[in-house]
């Protein structure tokens, strides 16, 4: 069986089909499989299944939850025989790693602290922003910092609006920008998140957000905010994205009472941590937990 897949494989080679490496690469992973579907009794590639597919995928995810190998690993194992199968039968139905076989989504896990760590840094940038004309873009800078919103968020968010909630009721709608449509609402919790609300509602002025009435979304971005980042890199601060991941390392911090795993390298205490990340994901507006990995660090 796993000639069988090589054969198939060096022919769509010679068609130019695939690359070397990336046949190469497949019949490394269709051998795995063949491995695993012999133990099954199944030598012959016209008897393999569908289901017995399901059942090879379902042991990787297992093999996922044990940490023994990562998601994206186990997905590519599985397409590798999706690859081969569809070569063999054109009317192979596609197994879906994800949904079929329960192997997690894969997640993409920070492995360098975010550049917008240091507040000094941060306030420099913003102060070089105001003096240079640029003080929409230093509202923006402020609010991703201070309150871990998404670039477009906060250039949408009504400041004046949040600023009399949060005094209100220690919390802000974030309704606009958001990903997916999903509003959500974030706590009021530090000094310097009131300061950034009022700094942006005083850019703000009569408007409805920060972005000038002669500007949209995209115009905005495109001329204040790109002008922006060349402050922002010269500060240090490689990307907005950094800003808010730099909120989230703060928080997860706040929540737990140890540093991020982006800046230890380790995990403490497991349930500590994951009450930590479920509370951050819904701060940064995510709905998996496993998300926020990209932002502080280790596995969720």
């Amino acid at each position: 069986m796993a000639s069988a897949g090589r054969i198939l494989l060096d022919r769509e080679r010679e068609k130019r089909n695939v690359s070397f490496s990336t046949a190469a690469s497949v019949d490394m992973a269709w051998r795995q499989f063949t491995n695993y579907a012999q133990a099954q009794e199944i030598r012959r590639l016209e008897h393999v299944t569908e289901d017995l597919l399901m059942r090879y995928g379902t042991e990787l995810a297992q093999q996922v939850v044990r940490h023994e190998c990562t998601a994206g690993y186990a997905q590519r194992l599985i397409s590798a025989v999706n690859s081969v199968m569809r070569l063999a039968n054109p009317k192979w139905r596609r197994v879906n790693a994800v949904h079929d076989c329960g192997v997690p989504k894969r997640t993409a896990v920070r492995k360098k602290p975010p550049s917008g760590m240091d507040a000094q840094l941060v306030d420099a940038a913003i102060q070089s922003l105001r003096l240079s004309d640029q003080a929409a873009a230093a509202a923006v800078v402020k609010l991703c910092w201070a309150l871990g919103l998404r670039i477009q968020e906060a250039a949408l968010l009504n400041a004046k609006k949040a600023m009399s909630q949060a005094r209100s009721d220690g919390c802000i709608e974030v309704r606009y920008g958001t990903k997916g449509g999903r509003k959500r609402v974030l706590r009021i919790l530090h000094a310097h998140q009131l300061e950034a609300l009022e700094a942006a509602a005083v850019i703000q002025a009569q408007g409805i957000s920060i972005i000038p009435s002669d500007l949209n979304w995209k115009m905005f971005r495109m001329s204040v905010l790109d002008r922006a980042r060349i402050t922002l890199k010269a500060h240090g601060i490689v990307k907005f994205h950094d800003l808010r991941a730099a909120y989230a390392c703060r928080r997860y911090q706040e929540l737990t009472g140890y540093p991020a795993p982006v800046l230890t390298g380790c995990i403490v205490e497991n349930e500590v941590d994951r009450v930590a990340r479920a509370e951050i994901a819904l701060e940064l507006g995510h709905n998996r937990i496993s998300v926020v990995a990209a932002y502080v660090g280790g596995l969720a």
